[in-house]
């Protein structure tokens, strides 16, 4: 991936092409200038088998949006984190799992002929989503999104290679640029102010002017014209969907400012590493690829079942890769994806989404100068494309984020009412905001495909039936089949429900029998909330850790596959331990004090 301007929803741009042609494309619509594109296909083979899938019928839609809503509680209550919804997994892992799904895919989520939310049904063949539809990322956890990929590949235009370009520092060329928050408020803590992704404001007219030609090449007049209005205060990143929201942004922050300091630490320190782009860059990618198995992974899922995936080196998901392989002897693009982790498995994430953090002393516990939290409105509007750096064109330094209170680094727990320090539960239950999502179907005119469009739940679901994911009981019996899972398969999910009568009664009743033919994303959430929701169940697991070890598995670079560990890193913290954890990772970029 070269650069990204693009959301998380929205519609392919019509093209003279058809949208359907086998033929991988740049992608469409706001999505600019990839230099690799990859396959998606299906873990389970795609049989169409119909006891694998929902019924191929118009009510089936009207039964998932039903369930969406039955999600996410359409008035929230005095207390949005009601008791018992707090899991004990720190709030970093919500949004390091965002970063994480940027780095891996991409355009799951746009309208096309072949993935209509809109007319969902019916849905195209197995075979067809798994010919046509292409993911706009490359499959590898090699910091794009940071680096912006490579400037030397088909398609890739001069003005491409000044965007990337322009992510370096314009002076001190080993390091990448970061911006500055704007004076006038009060940091969060005694750390320096340059704590702001970098933004057009502050580069050359080359670099803006050149992110604008790609732009206009590839939206529509009124998204260009949206999108030139506020270029100044937009991040200058490779994924702009790292800058949607707050936390995300300053997670993605940290990866620059790691970088810089590894640069500093190499020209200050004996190390044999010659101080510049190529080692900071080298050594930023493999501390943050053991992280990821070791931190993240073993964080959100089953650690017996990343263990168990490591030691096996991801063999379900290397015969997912023949498998696909064998299903496509024609031209294909290669290092396929499965469908089931990117538009089900992979978006457990959004239910441990707070409605409102303990962000910093500004929007936090104590709240004596500010707000007593930062609802998650808030933190989608304090990004380069949510309208409140329209004056400033940068970030308010009171808005800096406190990662004490996210890598669960502070004290968890507060009888003060205010949020706790914790994400919520990975279940079945949304945070109210998400229903009605601030930044999403605003270009909608008619009011109920605007109410479509904001509900993420009604929106996983219908993309899960429209690109013709298979039932949970289908992955779960595949995988256990081939040894992948020992669990027994959740037959009847409504007997997990009964503490919820309605939820049980609605899905034994649908005529889609959803308790038999469970949605995937929800057996997913269901399974993990049946063990506590402090983690994903077995299933859910083995999806996540497959993917991510196999991805890594796959790229001969990867600290996986170099059996890369800290204690063999030249960079050290000031006691000289190793950067072996998030928490050392954000005191070395001097994010967290």
């Amino acid at each position: 991936m070269t650069v990204l301007f693009q959301s998380h929803g929205g519609r392919e741009k019509e093209s003279g092409a058809s949208a359907l042609a086998p033929a991988a494309a740049p992608p469409a619509g706001t999505d600019v200038s990839v230099d690799e594109q990859a396959d998606f296909g299906y873990f389970v083979p795609p049989l169409d088998a119909p006891e694998n899938y929902l019924p191929n019928t118009g009510e089936t839609v009207g039964e998932l949006d039903e369930l969406g809503d039955m999600m996410i509680d359409a008035q929230p209550a005095p207390n949005p984190e009601p008791s018992g919804t707090d899991s004990t997994m720190p709030p970093v892992l919500t949004y390091w799992g965002q970063f994480l799904d940027h780095e891996l895919t991409a355009r799951t989520d746009r309208e096309s002929q072949i993935s209509s939310m809109l007319n969902a049904h019916p849905p195209v063949d197995s075979s067809t989503v798994e010919s046509q539809l292409r993911n706009a990322r490359s499959p590898r956890f090699d910091l794009d999104s940071v680096y912006g990929g490579s400037p030397i590949g088909p398609g890739i235009t001069a003005d491409a290679v000044t965007v990337i370009a322009g992510m370096r520092h314009p002076t001190a060329t080993n390091k990448m640029r970061v911006g500055t928050a704007f004076p006038g408020t009060d940091l969060p803590d005694t750390l320096d102010e340059h704590r702001d992704l970098p933004r057009y404001v502050q580069v050359q007219s080359a670099v803006r002017n050149a992110a604008l030609h790609l732009a206009e090449t590839s939206m529509s007049p009124d998204e260009f014209a949206k999108f030139s209005d506020s270029l100044p205060q937009r991040a200058l990143i490779g994924d702009s969907r790292n800058d949607e929201n707050l936390v995300v942004a300053q997670f993605h922050l940290s990866f620059l400012r790691f970088h810089n300091k590894a640069v500093d630490y190499l020209a200050n320190h004996h190390t044999g590493w010659i101080p510049d782009f190529s080692s900071a860059q080298a050594l930023t990618r493999l501390h943050y690829q053991w992280l990821i198995v070791e931190g993240y992974l073993k964080g959100v899922c089953d650690p017996a079942v990343v263990v168990k995936t490591v030691n096996e080196r991801a063999s379900h998901f290397f015969k997912f890769r023949s498998e696909f392989d064998g299903r496509h002897q024609g031209p294909r693009l290669g290092n396929a994806l499965p469908l089931e982790f990117s538009v089900a498995g992979f978006r457990f994430g959004h239910s441990m989404v707070r409605a409102a953090y303990d962000y910093n002393k500004h929007f936090g516990r104590p709240a004596s100068d500010g707000l007593p939290d930062a609802t998650l409105d808030l933190l989608f509007r304090f990004t380069g494309g949510g309208g409140a750096l329209d004056g400033n064109k940068k970030l308010p330094r009171n808005w800096i984020i406190d990662w004490n209170r996210f890598l669960g680094t502070a004290p968890l727990n507060s009888s003060d009412g205010e949020p706790a320090r914790f994400a919520r539960k990975i279940d079945t239950e949304l945070a109210p905001p998400l229903r009605r999502m601030v930044k999403e179907g605003n270009d909608q005119t008619d009011p109920q495909l605007q109410a479509l469009f904001k509900s993420l739940a009604r929106r996983n679901l219908r993309r899960g039936y429209n690109l013709r994911i298979p039932t949970g009981q289908a992955l779960h019996k595949h995988l256990k089949n081939n040894g992948a899972v020992t669990s027994p398969v959740i037959e009847d999910v409504s007997l997990l429900f009964d503490a919820k009568p309605n939820l049980r009664d609605f899905l034994r009743n649908t005529n889609a029998k959803f308790h038999q033919r469970t949605p995937l994303w929800f057996y997913i959430l269901a399974e993990a909330e049946k063990g506590g929701g402090d983690r994903l169940g077995e299933v859910g697991s083995c999806l996540v850790a497959q993917t991510f070890v196999g991805t890594l598995l796959a790229d001969p670079d990867s600290a996986l596959s170099r059996g890369f560990t800290p204690d063999q890193s030249p960079l050290r913290m000031p006691d000289n331990s190793p950067i072996d954890s998030i928490v050392k990772w954000m005191r070395f970029a001097s994010v967290l004090q």
